[in-house]
């Protein structure tokens, strides 16, 4: 499974695309409709996908530039021994402990 990780410049978001609404607790919550797009190369930092504000067509501000963050896949490595590493290990004798207790 792989993880995206990375960062959201929120100064970078512009300000009519954040959303204010009244959630059914009666909290007022801002929002900001984002997309997660896939680069076609890596950037030169490693980076493979960006986040972009996710305006309507009709929001849409002509040479505004909408992408807020950028994002690396990280996947995650399983560091513990597997019941096969496990099965093929050597025994171990009681000369082998060095147990404290």
């Amino acid at each position: 499974m792989a993880i995206l990780s990375g960062s959201i410049c929120l100064s970078d978001i512009p300000r009519e695309q954040m959303k204010k609404i009244k959630c059914k607790d009666g909290v007022e919550r801002i929002y900001v409709n984002v997309a997660v797009i896939e680069r076609r190369e890596k950037s030169q930092f490693g980076h493979t996908h960006f986040i972009t504000c996710s305006p309507k067509k009709e929001e849409r501000v002509e040479g505004r530039n909408y992408i807020c963050g950028d994002l690396k896949e990280f996947i995650p490595q399983n560091t513990s021994p597997t019941p096969e590493d496990i099965n093929n290990a050597p025994s171990v004798s009681d000369d082998d402990l060095d147990l404290p207790f």
